[in-house]
């Protein structure tokens, strides 16, 4: 099937239910307002595979306590028992909703993961959960020339929808009341990490942003961009 003749699809990825469960509305919502399908994706990381396969690994607590012995089998158990929630869940809030879904749990990275298969039109979601009584913006990430009309417009209904106030965060020349002024990658994600966004939509150029990991480390939220890679035919 070409671009041109499938329906979009809002591909929501993540590495555990609870980031899952934290962006599965957001999801619902971008779905709705674009006309898109909604699609599911738990990403077994695989550096987190890697780590329980060493020997002797452990599971530690938030007080340095050892909780309980890691390894790989039940890292795999985790992941699927992990992707079966996210799946029900993405059903559950896709027939609420009236729209169609997929679900699919793969291997790798979730920073270049979601890349993978996408094509024109997709919007891409890396889930992370936050706590939405922590937060104070919504973060519109622009470049030098304007956004894209619907990415500028999910901004804006996100905000509505949170009703959190919408902050654009903009390379020096673009200015506004509601402009923060980042003079470079590392500023960006300084002041994001200030501003404790409910969620970042990215409208720059990609190669302008910095890295997907870099950009959740630092904003610790849903992270919303436009699919880049290409989608063959099939």
């Amino acid at each position: 099937m070409s671009p041109e003749t499938r329906r979009a699809r809002v591909i929501l990825g993540a590495t555990c239910y609870l980031d899952a469960e934290g962006a599965i509305r957001v999801a619902v919502e971008i779905a709705r307002q674009i006309g898109a399908d909604l699609h599911g994706v738990l990403v077994a990381d695989e550096a987190i595979m890697a780590a329980a396969s060493t020997p002797r690994a452990r599971c530690i607590g938030f007080g340095g306590a050892q909780v309980i012995e890691v390894t790989a089998a039940r890292m795999e158990a985790a992941f699927r028992a992990d992707a079966r929630r996210f799946e029900q869940q993405l059903q559950r809030a896709a027939q609420a909703a009236s729209l169609a879904a997929a679900f699919r749990q793969m291997q790798g990275r979730l920073a270049t993961a979601l890349d993978q298969g996408a094509g024109a039109g997709d919007v891409l979601i890396y889930g992370f959960s936050r706590d939405p009584g922590s937060t104070d913006c919504v973060a519109l990430v622009v470049g030098a020339a304007p956004p894209a009309p619907r990415l500028a417009a999910l901004a804006a209904q996100l905000s509505q929808k949170t009703g959190k106030p919408l902050l654009i965060f903009a390379p020096p020349g673009i200015g506004g009341p509601d402009v923060i002024t980042c003079g470079s990658p590392e500023a960006l994600l300084a002041r994001l990490e200030r501003h404790r966004p409910a969620a970042v939509i990215g409208a720059a150029p990609r190669a302008d942003l910095p890295p997907v990991a870099r950009l959740l480390d630092a904003a610790r939220c849903p992270l919303i961009l436009p699919a880049t890679s290409p989608e063959g035919d099939s």
